[in-house]
């Protein structure tokens, strides 16, 4: 398996242009990007980009927004060429090189070790942070939510990354998967466009090749869901058992109740009008029925002048099938989910984590419903904890009115992650490490851990 490279980095932070700018350099309309600054060392500073010059076009491909420049650098690699087309003041310039590389990230707890999975007719990218001295360690394999953002050098701010972090430093391995097309992975198909049952096989692959790692202790791995990562990772039937399976605010009914109790309740919590709120569930309920039950497509939705304004004010609707940064079959296949028979299957022991301070997965009986569901198949093999003082971030909260108070607060979050978490987290698992009762499977049961014609997924 050849080595994936790098992906590129071009080191300068980009904004959209401003109309007066526009008038002012005599600019098409919707064309240029403007840099604010560049980062020492980068691509962009090697060959001569400066803060105010304002990029017209990468390898003659226009730069027509930032968010849709920066997509179009995503997919160049370490090495390839190029050639920026710019403004600066009044002069055209044509500015030319080589891309460089993202840098690697670092740990102060551990090795990091830069992998890749097969996936379709392409490879993702692992990362993984074991620890310095040579011996065999449990693991922790991390799902993240539904976003198709990297995982790969996360911000120092980020609370993953304090997460992750908080757990190699007690001596797990971490593993960490990138989405199709996300950072180094490179496929035909991104993550904006497989669908939710394709990406949780995705994951199962990585999970599969941990197998290959001789210091990785594979009867003590244990999955991290976290969100839509919680409902992906009971849908894994992987070729090995994890030994535990931890999931924060996630969800566990058909997905159709959870949007339109969602609609109704987020928005009463953040202050809505009790009449006006009624009258805007009663659309969601006739979009979700439309969208999630008879699985219409957006293109058909938008032609009903109702359901239109719903989509422009709930979801992010994009040309290509494109809702709130998923392919809309991804969103769909939700409803298909026997999320309830995929608990019931799990061989292994289960966290169920919700936050007190949970807005977006803000139902607690959701998380209670995971640990039942899971105990009355397999007893005593699951637990449900309520998180005091924590939102759906892992950042430290009083209370739901105090989380949605600070919710855009960056200062806020850079300060308060709940350290207490990861405690949580790693007291579970080293205490599910040491039970001595057998993990053997019922012999009534396949590799996957379901009975004769059961399943998880359903496609």
């Amino acid at each position: 398996m050849a080595d994936l490279p790098r992906r590129a980095f071009l080191g300068a932070a980009l904004l959209e242009v401003c109309d007066s700018l526009i008038r002012a350099q005599n600019l098409e309309e919707s064309t240029g990007v403007l840099v604010d600054y560049v980062l020492d060392g980068s691509t962009a500073g090697s060959i001569g980009l400066l803060k105010g010059d304002i990029i017209l076009s990468a390898n003659e491909k226009p730069a027509r927004s930032a968010t849709e420049f920066v997509r179009h650098i995503s997919g160049y690699q370490e090495g390839d060429y190029v050639e920026l087309s710019i403004k600066r003041g009044e002069t055209p310039l044509t500015l030319r090189g080589v891309m460089g590389g993202v840098p690697q990230e670092t740990s102060p707890y551990a090795n990091v070790l830069y992998d890749q999975v097969a996936f379709e007719d392409g490879y993702v990218r692992t990362i993984i942070h074991k620890p310095e001295i040579p011996g065999k360690y449990p693991a922790l394999f991390f799902i993240q939510g539904y976003t198709c953002s990297s995982m790969d050098n996360l911000h120092e701010h980020s609370t993953t990354r304090k997460l992750l972090e908080g757990i190699s430093k007690e001596g797990y391995v971490v593993i960490k998967t990138e989405k199709a097309g996300v950072g180094d992975s490179r496929s035909s198909r991104s993550c904006r466009e497989i669908t939710l049952f394709e990406e949780a096989s995705l994951f199962e692959a990585s999970f599969n090749a941990l197998k290959k790692y001789d210091f990785i202790d594979h009867d003590n791995v244990f999955v991290f869901g976290h969100s839509m990562g919680g409902v992906q990772a009971p849908l894994m039937q992987p070729d090995f058992d994890p030994r535990g399976i931890i999931v924060y605010g996630t969800v566990v009914r058909p997905w159709f109740e959870y949007f339109t109790e969602q609609h109704r309740i987020q928005r009463l919590m953040m202050g809505q009008d009790y009449l006006d709120n009624e009258a805007s569930h009663q659309r969601a309920v006739r979009f979700y029925y439309r969208f999630m039950i008879e699985k219409e497509d957006p293109e058909m939705l938008i032609q009903d002048p109702e359901m239109a304004e719903f989509m422009e004010n709930n979801w992010r609707y994009e040309q290509g099938g494109v809702m709130n940064g998923r392919h809309y079959t991804f969103w769909q296949q939700l409803q298909d989910t026997n999320l309830f028979r995929a608990w019931s299957n799990t061989n292994a022991y289960v966290l169920s984590l919700h936050g007190e301070g949970e807005y977006i997965a803000f139902n607690p009986w959701e998380h209670e419903l995971i640990a039942d569901i899971v105990n009355h198949y397999n007893p005593g093999k699951a637990r449900f904890i309520s998180v005091p003082n924590t939102d759906h971030s892992f950042i430290f909260a009083n209370d739901i009115p105090h989380a949605i108070s600070i919710r855009n607060d960056a200062q806020y979050w850079r300060e308060n992650f709940n350290y207490d978490f990861v405690r949580l987290v790693t007291e579970w698992m080293d205490e599910t490490r040491a039970k001595d009762e057998s993990r053997g499977k019922d012999e009534s049961r396949g590799k996957d851990g379901t009975l004769p014609g059961e399943g998880g997924r359903s496609e």
